[in-house]
């Protein structure tokens, strides 16, 4: 019967014990917003701000395999979100599959090449963009493409690209080079 009692008494004696009276109350310390909080929210945030080379931005979010974009270029197309690197030849071996299908497709479709590269110096990239007759946006924002490529789902290999469709929903992940038949015939679907 001992026993039995112990066994309801202790817990009551751990809560009271583990309270603190008012008079401890007044030392509490409050943690306000710091900026490697502040950081932290950020790195965490499923919203992206991209700076295309033109200067211009492009606003998105990519949250449980759905995009979504208010941005004139995005919004009602099936997208294609391309991480890539000059010094990567796969990627640039991919890159007049992607011109055709954008330029075929331009209606309906986007290809959004996000560099992954960091302190690309901007007048060399001119010159391989010229070079490569690529007309479509391509992101500068180290950061934050980064910052995507990881929250996305955590791209290392490159180059490396997802598909979604008008709806926003993800239809294809592709790594390394893409496959322009099975490109094509899943941007025909998605744009009926």
């Amino acid at each position: 019967m001992k026993s039995f009692y112990l066994i309801f008494l202790i817990p009551i004696i751990l809560f009271i014990s583990g309270c603190n009276d008012e008079s401890d109350e007044s030392n509490a310390v409050v943690i306000k917003d710091s900026n490697s909080f502040k950081d932290l929210k950020k790195q965490s945030s499923i919203y992206y701000t991209l700076k295309t080379v033109e200067g211009k931005q492009i606003k998105l979010t990519v949250d449980n395999g759905v995009l979504k974009s208010d941005d004139i270029q995005l919004k009602g197309k099936t997208v294609l979100i391309n991480f890539w690197a000059t010094w990567c030849p796969p990627c640039v071996k991919e890159i007049p599959i992607l011109n055709k299908l954008y330029s075929k497709y331009k209606k309906d479709f986007v290809v959004l090449g996000v560099l992954y590269e960091r302190n690309k110096d901007i007048d060399e990239l001119k010159a391989f963009l010229d070079e490569h007759n690529m007309e479509f946006p391509i992101s500068i924002s180290a950061d934050e493409n980064f910052r995507m490529a990881k929250n996305i789902n955590n791209v290392r290999k490159i180059p490396e690209s997802y598909l979604y469709g008008k709806d926003g929903k993800i239809l294809k992940k592709y790594i390394g080079l893409i496959d322009e038949k099975d490109l094509e015939s899943r941007i025909k679907n998605s744009i009926k």
